[in-house]
């Protein structure tokens, strides 16, 4: 009923033409639908897509077929977005602290990145904190096993002795990095450097009161429940909040040796460290005296013994 002239009729194609595109962009040649679904990040694994947990929990997708690499799974897309209902993106932190802790959630939110900037969350990736909290555990008790998340504490570890200069220097530097980094609320750093301090202490079997109770003060802000419980294990009194911050002093990150490389005609061979101060005839005694520059000399005496201060050390044969 009634004409059209050329613009109308123009119009009405084009608007079409759009609506046309928009479908076909919606589905494959199959019919299968191509439009992007918003997924709750508690179905999500990583990036990977937990198929029978989301089924369950939604007995209508029981039907839904899944196209999917058998190897990958079925990989979801991210985006970096603030936290809202809408966005399918709420992470329930009750939860969290009731698998992890409290501690662990919370060094965990300071470890994702600067706080000023937006950073996705992954909670695989709390998994890695939880281990720094139960290697911490284990410089105070050994032999300790985890069910269910829960701690069946081993036998204590501990010790009253007194710290070495390399301990000290393990402590001093952690004093220095965390009390730098907390005054300008760079939490993610100050984090990875508590694990570093953790990691350093382990390998140097370092379980001296006198370096894990200041460790424990330097962490109180951070994980404030793990380290009132293992303040007390230390049998201190009272509550960690009362003790005094730790005090950095810088004679123990002076360095008063040198590790050099000990090559013979240019090729590296071994290592020696020596005093900053020792005597340049002190030191061609002590390496033509090694085991390992004798076997690479084959008993012949060298032409000469090149010395760079603080750098290298070269035996020309």
């Amino acid at each position: 009923g009634g004409t059209l002239n050329v613009k109308d009729l123009i119009k009405r194609v084009s608007l079409y033409s759009t609506r046309i595109k928009e479908i076909s962009e919606m589905y494959d040649i199959t019919g299968a639908s191509n439009r992007p679904e918003r997924i709750f990040v508690d179905y999500v694994d990583g990036l990977k897509l937990e198929i029978d947990k989301l089924q369950i929990t939604k007995p209508h997708l029981k039907n839904i077929q899944f196209v999917f690499d058998v190897n990958k799974g079925f990989i979801c897309k991210s985006e970096t977005e603030k936290m809202s209902k809408s966005k399918y993106n709420t992470v329930n932190p009750d939860e969290l602290c009731e698998k992890y802790g409290a501690d662990t959630f919370r060094m965990y939110e300071m470890f994702l990145g600067p706080i000023e900037a937006s950073k996705p969350w992954d909670t695989k990736g709390i998994e890695g904190v939880h281990r720094f909290i139960k290697k911490l555990w284990r410089l105070f008790y050994s032999d300790t096993v985890y069910k269910n998340n829960e701690a069946i504490i081993g036998k204590p570890i501990w010790t009253n002795d007194s710290a070495t200069n390399d301990e000290l220097k393990i402590l001093h530097k952690t004093i220095k990095k965390i009390e730098e980094d907390t005054e300008r609320f760079s939490f993610n750093t100050a984090v990875s450097a508590f694990m570093v301090c953790v990691n350093d202490l382990a390998d140097a079997k370092c379980y001296k009161k006198e370096i894990l109770e200041q460790v424990l003060i330097l962490l109180t802000p951070y994980a404030p429940h793990i380290a009132e419980e293992l303040w007390h294990v230390l049998g201190n009194e009272g509550t960690i909040l009362d003790a005094s911050f730790p005090k950095f002093d810088n004679q123990y990150l002076v360095e008063s040796t040198k590790e050099y490389p000990i090559s013979i005609n240019g090729k590296l061979r071994t290592t020696l460290s020596f005093a900053l101060d020792a005597e340049q005839k002190d030191i061609e005694t002590i390496v033509l005296a090694n085991d390992i520059v004798q076997k690479w000399l084959e008993g012949k005496a060298p032409k000469k013994i090149i010395f760079v201060k603080g750098k290298m050390i070269n035996v020309v044969i």
